[in-house]
């Protein structure tokens, strides 16, 4: 479907060239799809498909497929302060992104476009296995387009590595937007460290703590049930984290449910946020993979 040189390519242009032309900037949590969403922004640990590219990029390796996904989010805002008084804001986001997580591949590799209300972004994630089936490393570099006819175009990045630990656990280290250059804005390069817990193949636990530069914790967590092998059930809580659509840090918690066939998977989300503002939102997403 497409060729590691093309994203190795694009990670190249990303990480040697933008930096020198434009200002850096950092939007924390960029995305969430339905099943991250649903988990109240958990699984670090354990990203499925395009995740990856977002959430921890080391982790494209483990996942051993080729992926195309699609995402799309409706959000609402209740009744919200602005110029003109009190309104109701509607609006939503798109992603797509594709993987490449095959084994025989020198290295593993996904690229994601996402469309937000605030900006325009791209997403490009390089991986591989240190030790096979155990130890992987990734990073990714990011650039951001801000829908505020400024013209700014800004890059930052991710480090991250995950290890297999056991059957029942799995760990990854992660520090997203590493260069930490719009701490102005309240963009803070972030450390997070993200568990998966097995509970005999009957539920699966994620506890995502996380600490900004600023010296602020937070948390994610979730836990989903699967049933029948490919369907799952799932539940998700925040605090003091980045929601996606908000771009900024918030509290609250997400629902959802997923279905898995032998090419293809179908996620929703139903989340709702507390604070910073509150509000209401709706996550579909459709992949296929081979």
């Amino acid at each position: 479907m497409f060729n590691n040189k093309f994203i190795l390519s694009l990670f190249i242009l990303n990480t040697v060239f933008f930096p020198w032309l434009f200002n850096a900037a950092v939007y924390g949590s960029d995305f969430h799809s339905p099943r991250s969403d649903a988990l109240g922004g958990a699984s670090h640990a354990s990203p499925l498909l395009g995740d990856a590219i977002y959430l921890n990029p080391s982790f494209i390796p483990f996942i051993q497929t080729h992926s195309l996904s699609l995402t799309y989010l409706s959000y609402g805002f209740g009744q919200t302060n602005s110029p003109y008084g009190l309104i109701n804001y509607y609006g939503h986001n798109l992603n797509v992104s594709v993987m490449d997580g095959s084994a025989e591949s020198i290295f593993q590799a996904g690229v994601g476009y996402t469309v937000r209300d605030d900006s325009s972004m791209i997403h490009v994630a390089l991986a591989k296995q240190i030790f096979p089936k155990v130890i992987s490393v990734g990073i990714s570099t990011k650039i951001i387009l801000p829908n505020d006819n400024s013209g700014s175009k800004y890059v930052d990045g991710t480090l991250s590595a995950s290890v297999l630990a056991y059957n029942w656990l799995q760990v990854s280290a992660i520090v997203d937007n590493l260069f930490n250059s719009a701490t102005p804005l309240g963009f803070y390069r972030e450390y997070i460290l993200g568990t998966k817990f097995n509970i005999m193949g009957i539920t699966l636990i994620y506890i995502d703590p996380h600490m900004f530069s600023d010296l602020s914790l937070g948390y994610e967590a979730g836990i989903e049930f699967p049933f029948f092998s490919d369907f799952f059930f799932r539940l998700g809580r925040m605090m003091n984290s980045m929601i996606p659509y908000q771009g900024q840090r918030g509290e609250g918690y997400g629902a959802g449910m997923g279905w898995v066939g032998p090419k293809i998977s179908l996620d929703y989300s139903f989340s709702r946020a507390y604070t910073p503002i509150s509000a209401l939102s709706h996550n579909f997403g459709v992949s296929v993979f081979f």
